[in-house]
């Protein structure tokens, strides 16, 4: 019983991430003000806060938005480097 729910839940979170996917692709998502961008920003500032105060602000805003990009290409495949 337990495995059957597994398998729903994850067709379930498998069709939901497919949506999701989807609307970043269709929403331009190298275009500032994308959904795609808005994740791609959330994501850099995420990184940029938690990263050490010996690495200068400039390095910190690279890091975070390279980490960024890389994340919505390999999660989403969609394109959102600034």
């Amino acid at each position: 019983m337990k495995l059957r729910k597994i398998k729903k839940n994850e067709k379930k979170i498998g069709k939901a991430f497919d949506i999701i996917k989807q609307a970043m692709i269709d929403d331009n998502p190298s275009k500032p003000g994308s959904y795609a961008h808005s994740w791609h920003c959330c994501i850099a500032m995420m990184c940029y806060d938690s990263m050490p105060g010996s690495i200068s602000l400039e390095d910190a805003h690279k890091i975070g938005n390279e980490a960024a990009s890389r994340f919505m290409k390999l999660c989403f495949g969609v394109e959102t480097k600034n």
